[in-house]
């Protein structure tokens, strides 16, 4: 090997590196600007079916297309669902959100569930910043 070609190859990876620690930067950044919610959203077929405060413990069943099930919960301040009789059960893989625009979609129920902020303050959520 030539050192032109050692030379492209040490270029080649410090770019590689560079893009790296640039992406690693910016979930950084988004995740410390990130802010927890206040608001569980919850939705059907782009329908809102339950909408409660996400410092307050809940669990509840909620109906989905065609009759499928989806248990959501709410505690400690986080919210996740832990059972689905969906055949993926994507949305019990994607764990507990907390943060404004963090959501839950379970495509085969057409369920999806938001965290969001206080409407009533006129809070931006972290996609709109």
């Amino acid at each position: 090997m030539n050192m032109k070609e050692k030379n492209k190859k040490v270029k080649s990876y410090a770019l590689l590196v560079g893009v790296v620690l640039l992406a690693l930067l910016i979930m950084l950044i988004n995740r410390v600007n990130s802010r927890n919610g206040e608001l569980v959203v919850v939705s059907v077929d782009g329908e809102v079916v339950k909408e409660l405060a996400i410092d307050v413990d809940d669990e509840f069943e909620v109906t989905g297309f065609d009759g499928g099930k989806n248990k959501v919960v709410v505690m400690d301040g986080v919210c996740y669902v832990n059972e689905a009789d969906c055949p993926d059960k994507l949305c019990i893989k994607q764990g507990k959100i907390s943060k404004i625009g963090e959501s839950i979609i379970c495509l085969p129920h057409r369920v999806v569930v938001t965290i969001k902020g206080s409407e009533e303050k006129g809070e931006l959520d972290s996609m709109s910043k």
